[in-house]
């Protein structure tokens, strides 16, 4: 075989070949294949951001999400406290490391996590405008609070720090509204739906961009109509609890009449007209007394007397007079001869129901001083 003779072979072509050749370049394409599959594994080319080709999620918030994922919200909560080291959620409180802010996505998923464990407390978000709000559970709606107040805690501080990407601020404003929104705080939602939408404005459904402002501002009108309806709802309440001025008075009107009634027709004040009409004729009559009374007098002192007598009884009548009288007006109200202290207190009775109706016994005495002035006209012809 005639030796080689370099000038026959291109060097640079010569050169190609031996490095592709070489053994050690074969083992190097071998090792980088191996670990752009292993690569491939482990963040799968479904999370792999090639704006970010050094960032992957950490395998505790990928096993966090899975447990989100299958309704396991206890256990992902869990693992999110742990990753970020915030502790469990005790008593509406807990932890505030800096890692919650560092890690701002994993806290973000704490956020949404602790939301739907206070949504299972009660109502799910949305449903309270179903059925009579009242009807909670006192102590449900204390334990969906205490799980709003830890989320609160995670959200507000990822929402408000300035190196957090505004997307996702927004995003945490906008559940930290909702959280408000669950529990019924409807003024403190519109703040936190109002922050949302100074990050992210609202935009229309057609248009291209984040869509979190129109949720915001979605969320916020609803938040604003149930606010007004509670403020109505309280109004109603005051005006029914508040007593009106004018039912009073009419009250006080009606106890008032009801009293004088009792007083005109209850069983004393009948009593003193009844006996005003048992024996008015005996008491007397405001113009001095009835002048056949005075008659019957004169005719009993006529019995001493006869020409008294006789007299009396020409100029009076005598005994027709007497006819006149009810037989039953006498011994009802004569007290026993001889006592005068029955007469006393007989008469202080006649006063006092006299006084207790006057305005009857005004009529009563005007009709008979009008039959005492026919009668004695009567008699004087």
């Amino acid at each position: 075989m005639p030796p080689h003779d370099p000038k026959k072979t291109p060097p640079q072509k010569g050169a190609l070949i031996r490095f592709a050749t070489h053994p050690a370049v074969w083992l190097m394409l071998i090792v980088t294949c191996l670990l752009g599959g292993l690569g491939y594994l482990v963040v799968g080319c479904g999370e792999w951001d090639p704006r970010r080709p050094f960032e992957r999620n950490a395998p505790d918030v990928d096993r966090a999400i899975d447990l989100y994922d299958a309704g396991q919200f206890e256990s992902a909560a869990e693992a999110l406290e742990t990753y970020l080291n915030t502790g469990p959620c005790s008593d509406g409180s807990i932890g505030l490391p800096p890692q919650v802010r560092q890690k701002h996505n994993g806290s973000f998923d704490l956020g949404l996590t602790l939301f739907h464990l206070a949504e299972k407390y009660g109502r799910r978000f949305g449903e309270e405008e179903a059925g009579d709000a009242g009807t909670d559970d006192p102590e449900e709606t204390e334990k969906r609070s205490l799980e709003i107040d830890c989320a609160q805690i995670i959200v507000k501080a990822i929402a408000s720090d300035p190196e957090v990407p505004v997307e996702l601020r927004a995003r945490a404003a906008y559940l930290s509204g909702n959280l408000e929104f669950l529990r019924k705080a409807y003024e403190d939602a519109v703040d936190a739906y109002d922050q949302a939408l100074g990050l992210v404005p609202g935009i229309d459904e057609d248009a291209d961009g984040d869509a979190i402002g129109r949720d915001a501002a979605w969320n916020r009108a609803i938040a604003l109509r149930r606010l007004q309806e509670e403020e109505e709802q309280d109004a109603d309440q005051e005006q029914e609890q508040e007593p009106d001025a004018g039912d009073e008075d009419a009250d006080a009107g009606d106890d008032g009449d009801d009293d004088a009634g009792d007083g005109e027709d209850g069983s004393d004040g009948g009593d003193g007209q009844d006996d005003a009409d048992a024996g008015g004729d005996d008491a007397g009559d405001p113009d001095g007394g009835d002048p056949d009374d005075a008659g019957d007098d004169g005719g009993d002192q006529g019995e001493g007397d006869q020409d008294g007598g006789q007299d009396a009884g020409e100029d009076d009548g005598g005994q027709g007079d007497q006819d006149d009288q009810n037989p039953d007006m006498g011994p009802m109200n004569e007290p026993p001869e001889g006592d005068p202290k029955s007469e006393r207190a007989q008469m202080e009775r006649l006063l006092d129901e006299l006084e207790e109706a006057p305005t009857y016994q005004e009529e009563e005495s005007k009709r008979r001083a009008a039959q005492g002035k026919q009668r004695r006209v009567m008699e004087d012809k």
